[in-house]
């Protein structure tokens, strides 16, 4: 056995003088203590690492074969933060160098490094396992469970979408996949989450941007609980430093309130709309409440006795149970809603499983409704635009025009479910009923003359001079 400093360019190609004899193999020792090259007669290298282990003679493991190219992709793997392949792998010079002085470091202290090496394998495939797209799926699973989780369908799309991979709802194919979403999540790094959320605002697509850097926290936050982040094998939590600042980015603050032709086209859009998405709309319009409860409203809810909606604590955001009154308009909107009976039925006002699930998946809805209030306002101007709007949008042209009907403040804000906060919540008990009742029976008035606008002809003029 001959004992050389070996070198990369010696190994990429022996020189003839020290190459074995045909069929023959020649190990060479490094300087470096252990570790062996051992060359066939095609001149390839095998290295190896020879030690006692625990035995009184020495014994032969092997680290793998040496590839010259393999220098520039643990380089990679390094600058990018990823553990390097274990043994027995294609390697470098300098990576067998190193794997041979840690394994004569557990050997002094008695370890075996095939052992090591196994629980390093054993680790490693447990880490796969729980890739960040695994991770994913358990919190999206996880979030389904939660009380009053009024988004979760929407932020399902938006995570599936934006964090694991893009469908064409045409084709149905994988447009694009995110490049780290099957690393283990314990190796996502903040530079990943960085470069993502850059190429989403970048798109531009600033607000999907801020929601998915939001998404991208939740779901750390809730992997980094001390059951759930041994299992992960989280040392640290990857985007605990990253701000919306730091991306130029800020939530949106709507500001949109329709105009009363706007009204009009959506009062006739839903006119036109069958049921439920009609009524749907409507419904929203005259109680100012949140998409999702009125989207989910329940039989037992209503009282028409007292016309009255309550909606239970269970829906409602802040945890407590809402009043709602109902105004004339409304309860005859209700009325006409059919009712489902039998055992495969539900309590849902506004269903497409005769009551047994809400509507739900406003998006190609939304869509339809957008054209139909385009089409209307064309009606009176051809060269009409409709400016982008939201349905939370329709809840703030509420509460606008309750504050244009003179309606006290503090009054309207419980209206739309904005309740009483602080000490005020625990000693004012007072539900403002009549208050709120007097207000949306106002606004249904209002949005009446809105949609129904009195003929000209009708109107009657005073002439100034005679009166």
């Amino acid at each position: 056995m001959a004992q050389k400093h070996l070198t990369a360019t010696w190994l990429s190609k022996v020189p003839k003088a020290e190459m074995p004899e045909k069929g023959k193999r020649k190990d060479y020792s490094d300087t470096t203590p252990n570790l062996y090259a051992r060359v066939n007669d095609k001149g390839e290298v095998l290295f190896h690492f020879i030690a006692r282990f625990g035995k009184k003679d020495p014994e032969r493991r092997t680290l793998g074969p040496f590839d010259e190219k393999a220098s520039e992709l643990e380089a990679r793997l390094r600058a990018e933060g990823h553990a390097l392949p274990r043994p027995p792998v294609a390697m470098s010079l300098a990576r067998a160098r190193e794997l041979a002085e840690e394994w004569a470091a557990l050997v002094k202290m008695r370890i075996d490094p095939r052992e090591h090496e196994a629980r390093l394998a054993a680790a490693a495939a447990a880490r796969s396992e729980n890739s960040f797209e695994a991770v994913v799926e358990e919190y999206l699973k996880d979030i389904k469970t939660r009380d009053r989780n009024r988004h979760v369908d929407q932020d399902e799309r938006e995570i599936r979408r934006e964090l694991l991979q893009r469908v064409d709802k045409k084709t149905g194919k994988v447009v694009w996949r995110n490049a780290w979403a099957k690393k283990p999540v314990a190796a996502v790094t903040d530079k990943d989450i960085a470069d993502l959320i850059a190429e989403i605002r970048d798109r531009p697509a600033a607000g999907m941007a801020y929601n998915t850097l939001g998404h991208v926290k939740a779901i750390f936050a809730w992997a980094m609980w001390p059951e759930r982040r041994h299992g992960y094998d989280l040392k640290g939590n990857p985007i605990a430093h990253l701000q919306p600042k730091h991306f130029k980015l800020s939530k949106t603050v709507s500001k949109r309130v329709l105009t009363d032709d706007e009204i009009r086209a959506y009062w006739a859009a839903a006119d036109a709309t069958p049921y439920p998405l009609g009524a749907f709309y409507k419904l929203l319009m005259l109680t100012g409440q949140r998409k999702a409860e009125v989207s989910d409203m329940e039989r037992p809810e209503i009282s028409h006795n007292r016309k009255l909606w309550t909606v239970p604590e269970e829906r409602f955001k802040s945890g407590q149970s809402h009043i709602v009154p109902l105004s004339d308009d409304a309860i005859a909107l209700i009325g006409k809603l059919p009712t489902f009976d039998g055992e495969d039925s539900g309590d849902f006002l506004f269903s497409t499983t005769n009551g047994k699930k809400p509507i739900n998946g406003f998006s190609r809805a939304k869509a339809a409704l957008d054209e139909a209030m385009l089409a209307e306002l064309k009606k009176l101007d051809p060269k009409a635009k409709l400016p982008e709007w939201v349905f939370h949008d329709v809840r703030r042209t509420v509460r606008t025009r309750l504050s244009g009907l003179r309606i006290n403040s503090d009054v309207a804000e419980l209206v739309i479910g904005h309740g009483k906060t602080g000490l005020r919540r625990v000693y004012d008990q007072h539900e403002f009923e009549s208050e709120m009742r007097e207000a949306l029976d106002r606004w249904a008035a209002e949005l009446k003359r809105i949609v129904s606008p009195m003929p000209p002809e009708n109107v009657i003029s005073i002439d100034r001079k005679t009166a």
